[in-house]
């Protein structure tokens, strides 16, 4: 019978597929866990228990979309957009007598489907919101947390283009000042219905003229000349481009939108999904085509061989475009009007429902497939983007991803941390910190769904629906280091029994954690519970569990390797830092010593090598970590003592 130990010394590969089990050979193997559930992986390399999920408020709407608005560096906003109404919550507390009304919400024009299509983007203290069947808006903070200002954009000028409203055969006649510009002129068309209203903020051009038009009065249009006419004969339809503005009522207006090199940039209205937009620099509310100047506004449309409807428009070292076949950069560097050209990279296509984010140098998207996480990053060896799949040894994970946000790494978080709310509830946790060459999944689950997710000054809200008491509730909730449970409230009181405010509990059996120890379950009434003795900080809140579980061992010896052999593993040691209340393949580990007043204390948190001895055979001597208690706890590596047979 042979003996070997095996060593984890790490986590940082992360949960791994079920389809890597046989990949002994594979260098990040004894780096990852088959089960990585409810944990974070650090950038150290070991894995902690998940912060619990702090409740912050209770709202009634089924659909919410979650946006980050930062109106300076200490003043930033949690901004809840649901059916045609918006909340905002600052430090985690909902404002009220929002713009002095006395509601808790501001009416909005969008819709709880249109909600989750809208795009948006920020520069200084404005929000700009677009959505294709509404006019872009702008939210501004005014002078407290609840002043704010929602208004349809002005725009100076718009962007315009030749619908060709099939007046070929027509013609143009113009009137007196054709010839100053500056002035005002008059272009009639020969038949009604040609003109139309559409047309005011279009430009007409012909004859070496350019018009932009002001006014519209029966079959004639009124305007100022940007550029002289060679004469002032009639001009045959054929010979004239009759420009309308791009978006409005009639053509739908854009929905994809940031900012860029000191210009606003859109994309993909209604009628125009491939054309992008950039206004004018430093003029943000000014499409202007004006002459082609270097300072003025353009617009580049995508000429490829399909359809690339533009989802996402992202400001970073290029301008980048995701569009649903491809993505794509302008290589420019200041963008000019007479020096610009879109390259595409790659053929993947993102997904729509959710905005690509930048992380760690990278920018990070869904493919349209709603499947593979991957990171658009440009390579200096081929100088060009690529776009490589991250989840490509989890891919399990994610699936059909409904939100997506991330946290920079910090004093607290030694990564930078993607979060992708998944279709069924459940969260993709990504770590990576590109210097230390770690990347690793986990997956956070909760008793109910996450639904959204935001990060507002390094802290993760989630929205999440959940089943009280056998009825149905949606929480705002936020994850917290510092807690233990889930939709948790934590309760610092002078020494007494009873605990209150917890009303958003009431009728559900919780977890309750009182001066650092587990106590029996309480179930809420009245938004109180009783404790069996009286304590002064009090957690009560959901439980969930904590599972992490090895890969299959498997160790080659001199006889051959051991994924075949029937193994018995003899004893773990599992290396802790301040952990209490594990089991590990279903065995405690014991976390007290015998002694003089040990007996009704808190048990103290563990930092140190505990090892267990563990019976019975199996041919794949994993080792699972569980945890049912709310308590502590740090994995940072296992040692597995393995006798072999046959």
């Amino acid at each position: 019978m042979a003996r070997v130990a095996v060593s984890q010394t790490q986590f940082t590969s992360g949960e791994l597929d079920p389809r890597l089990a046989a990949r002994h050979d594979y260098d990040g193997y004894y780096k990852g866990a088959e089960t990585l559930e409810n944990v974070v992986c650090l950038g150290q390399g070991g894995v902690k228990r998940r912060g619990g999920m702090k409740y912050i408020d209770t709202l009634t709407d089924t659909a919410v979309r979650f946006v980050t608005f930062e109106f300076n560096v200490t003043q930033t906003y949690l901004l809840v957009f649901a059916n045609v109404k918006m909340y905002v919550y600052k430090d985690g507390v909902k404002q009220t007598g929002l713009n002095g009304t006395g509601n808790d919400y501001i009416t909005t024009p969008w819709n709880a489907t249109e909600i989750k299509e809208m795009s948006f983007t920020q520069s200084a203290d404005t929000l700009i919101m677009c959505h294709n069947s509404h006019a872009p808006r702008s939210i501004v903070r005014g002078g407290s947390h609840t002043t704010w200002t929602l208004a349809t954009i002005a725009f100076s000028y718009y962007p315009t283009y030749d619908f060709d409203q099939n007046y070929d055969s027509n013609t143009f006649a113009i009137g007196s000042g054709w010839n100053a510009i500056g002035s005002s002129v008059t272009v009639t068309c020969n038949a009604s219905g040609k003109i139309t209203s559409d047309h005011v903020g279009g430009m007409f051009e012909g004859n070496g003229g350019v018009v932009r038009i002001e006014s519209q009065t029966s079959t004639t249009l009124t305007g100022k000349v940007l550029q002289e006419f060679i004469n002032a004969n009639t001009l045959d339809g054929v010979d004239v481009s009759l420009e309308e503005p791009v978006w409005s009522a009639t053509h739908g207006y854009p929905n994809a939108v940031t900012f860029h090199e000191s210009r606003l940039w859109f994309g993909n209205s209604t009628t125009r999904p491939q054309t992008l937009w950039g206004s004018v620099i430093g003029e943000f509310f000014s499409f202007d085509r004006g002459v082609g100047g270097d300072d003025e506004a353009l617009d580049i449309t995508l000429d490829t061989d399909q359809v690339n409807a533009i989802y996402h428009i992202i400001s970073g070292r290029h301008l980048q475009v995701f569009t649903s076949g491809g993505e794509f950069y302008i290589p420019e560097s200041p963008i000019k009007p007479s020096e610009v050209r879109i390259s595409r990279q790659t053929r993947f296509g993102a997904l729509k429902a959710v905005k690509p984010i930048s992380v760690d140098g990278a920018t990070m998207f869904i493919q349209r497939n709603g499947k593979q996480v991957r990171e658009f990053i440009f390579t200096y060896t081929e100088a060009s983007y690529v776009s490589s799949e991250v989840n490509l040894l989890a891919p399990h994970i994610t699936s059909s991803p409904v939100a997506m946000a991330s946290q920079t790494g910090d004093v607290e978080n030694e990564g930078n941390y993607l979060f992708i709310v998944n279709g069924d509830g459940s969260m993709g946790v990504f770590i990576t910190n590109r210097a230390e060459k770690v990347m690793a999944w986990t997956k956070y689950t909760t008793t109910g769904d996450i639904l959204d997710v935001a990060v507002v000054e390094d802290i993760v809200y989630l929205y999440v629906k959940r089943t009280i008491n056998s009825s149905i509730v949606y929480f705002v909730e936020a994850l917290d280091n510092t807690y233990y449970t889930d939709a948790s409230k934590q309760v610092t009181q002078s020494s007494s029994a009873t605990v209150s405010g917890l009303s958003h509990l009431n009728g559900q059996s919780c977890r309750v954690r009182a001066d650092s120890s587990v106590m029996s379950n309480a179930t809420p009434s009245s938004g109180s519970i009783t404790l069996s003795r009286a304590a002064t900080n009090i957690e009560v809140g959901l439980n969930f569990d904590v599972t992490i579980k090895t890969m299959p061992s498997a160790v080659a010896l001199q006889s051959g390797p051991i994924s075949v052999k029937k193994r018995r593993i003899s004893r773990v040691s599992a290396q802790l830092h301040e952990s209490s209340g594990l089991k590990v393949n279903g065995k405690a580990v014991p976390n007290k010593n015998l002694g003089v007043n040990v007996l009704g204390q808190a048990p103290e948190s563990f930092t140190g090598i505990k090892t267990l001895p563990v019976l019975g055979y199996s041919k794949t001597a994993q080792v699972t970590v569980t945890q049912t208690d709310p308590l502590p706890l740090t994995l940072l590596g296992l040692t597995v003592e393995l006798q072999v047979t046959g």
